[in-house]
């Protein structure tokens, strides 16, 4: 892991632990940087999903059009399948975080695809959505 890659990283997770109000962080299933940490660690997966949804399949040499549009849609089958079940559980993880806390994902893997909205309103994406959920 790069300098950079850390400092983003510890950004987000302290951002993260700033956000969770003190008499909310033993309430929660998670603590706020087990949270991030987890979200991380999603996030990555889901930005890689992202990638393969883009991607799809590559045709192969012998491939007829049957066989290429069977493999193309078990590749889309999986991706949704675990798309559906990462966007599960980052909003259970943010759920757990607290009142005013949410999530926002986007389908564009060149950029951030997983941001956190925070109680406060802070934003460090372009957008002004949220809090990007490093990938690295």
């Amino acid at each position: 892991m790069t300098k950079k890659e850390y400092q983003a990283r510890a950004e987000f997770e302290s951002a993260i632990r700033a956000e969770v109000p003190d008499d909310q962080v033993h309430k929660g299933l998670v603590s706020p940087r087990a949270a991030a940490n987890l979200l991380m660690r999603h996030g990555k997966t889901y930005a890689r999903v992202q990638e393969m949804v883009c991607n799809g399949v590559e045709w192969m040499q012998h491939d007829t059009n049957e066989s290429f549009s069977k493999r193309q849609a078990r590749h889309e089958a999986w991706t949704e399948k675990r798309e559906q079940q990462l966007e599960r559980r980052m909003r259970q993880i943010v759920q757990s975080l607290g009142e005013g806390f949410g999530v926002v994902f986007s389908g564009d893997p060149r950029g951030c695809t997983v941001k956190v909205t925070v109680p406060s309103g802070r934003t460090n994406d372009w957008g002004k959505e949220g809090i990007c959920v490093p990938t690295a």
